[in-house]
């Protein structure tokens, strides 16, 4: 199969338009239909149906586009670094991620990176922000996903943006379409981070503000320990969906959103003034990282948003 064909077909399906996409692909807008007929033979199915607005997807193309467009990437990546001098540094790479993020990002992510550096070696430390960073100002992580922290010795470039939810046991009374005002998680028992850097902080930020009292019965930065405990009935947690969707689509635990505020919570990629990493291996370390949740976010695994980058600090090694 033609991967060009892929790759014109899966920018179609983010366009929404073949007009928009020719221009995008900078590819005459006749031979763009050619290349899908030509696909869509191949396959023996439509891949989209034309409407007033553009082109929608159909169930075959929703399909396709679902198992292509990360092994697409991630074949690009590879072939885009195949000659670089990067694709033949040999050295460990230490890489820090929180637990809300490492079942959706981890795989993937570690994916890619093997595919661009073969001769690296990598390292997944998996903790709160507070550990990460501390890790990272002592040398012994290079690079991390982290919450935001005033400290002038890290630099964190913003990555995105997702919203938090109340998250309890299968037996609870949460449903999606029953939000819950904030001043509501003062009668629920909660299991918060024990990290206050990211989602406890932003919690006790607003209760504070809120005059509302906030009873954290457990404090832990196990995620497998909070899900436990949630499923159990013991406690409520506050988590971006991405932490726990498995287990939602399993039914082991049921959320409703949050309101009255709402809660959003950011992450950022991170890197200290100190860094030993080369500063070229870092930029693309950190290009890969919003690739692949790039890739998760559009493709629905990642309920989140995408925040426009920042460059590396000039001033960083």
């Amino acid at each position: 199969m033609d991967i060009h064909r892929l790759k014109y077909f899966l920018c179609i399906a983010e366009e929404g338009s073949m007009t928009r996409a020719a221009n995008v692909l900078g590819v005459a807008q006749p031979a763009l239909s050619r290349h899908v007929r030509l696909l869509e033979e191949d396959l023996g199915v439509t891949l989209f149906h034309r409407t007033p607005r553009g082109v929608e997807l159909t169930d075959e193309g929703e399909r396709l586009r679902a198992s292509t467009a990360a092994p697409l990437r991630q074949l690009e990546l590879a072939l885009l670094y195949a000659g670089s001098p990067l694709a033949r540094v040999e050295r460990g790479l230490h890489l820090g991620l929180p637990p809300t993020t490492a079942g959706v990002l981890a795989a993937p992510l570690l994916t890619t990176l093997k595919r661009m550096f073969p001769k690296v070696s990598f390292h997944l430390t998996v903790a709160g922000t507070d550990t990460l960073v501390q890790e990272m100002l002592k040398g012994t992580i290079d690079l991390a996903l982290i919450d935001p922290v005033a400290d002038d010795r890290v630099f964190c470039r913003e990555l995105l943006v997702e919203d938090l939810v109340v998250v309890g046991g299968p037996h609870s009374d949460l449903r999606p379409d029953r939000p819950l005002e904030f001043a509501d998680l003062a009668r629920l028992p909660l299991v918060l981070p024990a990290s206050h850097a990211g989602i406890a902080g932003i919690i006790d930020n607003v209760a504070l503000r809120r005059k509302v009292r906030i009873d954290s019965r457990f404090a832990t930065d196990s995620l497998p320990v909070a899900v436990d405990l949630m499923e159990a009935g013991l406690a409520h947690g506050v988590l971006p969906l991405s932490a726990c969707g498995a287990e939602i689509a399993a039914e082991r635990l049921r959320y409703a959103p949050l309101r009255g505020p709402a809660l959003t919570h950011r992450l950022g990629v991170a890197v200290t003034t100190q860094l030993e990493l080369p500063r070229e291996l870092a930029h693309r370390i950190g290009d890969v990282i919003r690739r692949e949740t790039g890739l998760l976010i559009g493709s629905g695994v990642w309920s989140a948003t995408h925040l426009a980058p920042k460059q590396w600090d000039p001033n960083l090694p």
